[in-house]
């Protein structure tokens, strides 16, 4: 579950610097990346058996009012976005990374 909560974060990522990137194009809508309703819903029906064969998708924000120009991306709000992301994929990376190490002292006897 881990490795596709990375996965997750590294597509929402990508997103979110494609929408910072297209802040002055006139009539840009902003992407967002869905999936966590997805997971809670398959882990209150499934557990986390399967999970990693849920996928994310990429859906466009038109609900968002927009400016005259028709962009609806907040640089302000996308850079908050962009922020936690990035917390959360330090996170995930971080218990990743000490899973892997108690498995390694584990099989070497330590």
């Amino acid at each position: 579950m881990l490795a596709k909560l990375v996965d997750v974060t590294v597509l929402r990522h990508k997103v979110l610097s494609q929408n910072v990137a297209n802040v002055n194009t006139p009539g840009y809508h902003k992407l967002d990346v869905s999936f966590d309703d997805q997971l809670n819903k398959h882990l209150q029906m499934h557990g986390d058996q399967g999970v990693a064969n849920l996928q994310p998708t990429v859906v466009e924000d038109t609900t968002t009012p927009g400016r005259i120009d028709g962009n609806n991306v907040d640089i302000d709000r996308e850079m908050m976005r962009l922020n936690k992301n990035t917390l959360l994929n330090n996170a995930y990376l971080q218990i990743v990374s000490t899973k892997t190490a108690m498995m390694r002292r584990a099989i070497s006897g330590q």
